[in-house]
């Protein structure tokens, strides 16, 4: 099954940049920012550093330097010869689903072969990088971002 085809047009919003970085002090939480195509944010929050780290070297950005690399750093290092293969692979990202009990977000990876195409459910912070590594498209649900503004001012409402 194909994820634009289980949903509308109108409910997925391209990401069209996506920024990591850590919150300010105190508190100092991992995070990707999704820039949506029609000027909204999404955020995933707790994201793991090894994935945050990853994406700031892959925009070329200034992070935390360590003598010893993650899986996501080194991985760059062969990405002409990675990216190639996975792209002709990887189809698209969707943030698609939201687990009430945990408070998950989980994403939708389409994987395409000779002659099928497989859904695999992904941590949608790890898809996102494997999307921005590939260059391949990557959306959210629009019920999943308006969820988040709703509850992201309704707390700012109550603080």
């Amino acid at each position: 099954m194909r994820v634009l085809e289980k949903y509308s047009r109108n409910d997925l919003l391209r990401i069209i940049d996506l920024y990591a970085y850590f919150t300010p002090p105190p508190l100092q939480v991992p995070v990707i920012q999704c820039e949506l195509e029609d000027g909204r944010s999404f955020m995933l929050y707790h994201i793991p550093i090894d994935i945050m780290l990853g994406i700031m070297k892959l925009r070329g950005e200034d992070y935390i330097y360590s003598e010893r690399e993650t899986f996501f750093e080194i991985i760059q290092l062969f990405k002409e010869d990675i990216v190639k293969n996975l792209r002709e692979k990887i189809e698209m990202v969707v943030i698609d689903e939201l687990n009430r009990e945990t408070n998950l977000y989980t994403a939708s990876v389409i994987i395409k072969g000779d002659g099928y195409k497989v859904v695999k459910k992904m941590v949608p912070s790890h898809a996102l990088f494997l999307a921005y590594l590939l260059d391949v498209p990557a959306y959210v649900r629009t019920e999943l971002v308006d969820e988040q503004e709703k509850e992201s001012s309704s707390g700012e409402e109550q603080a």
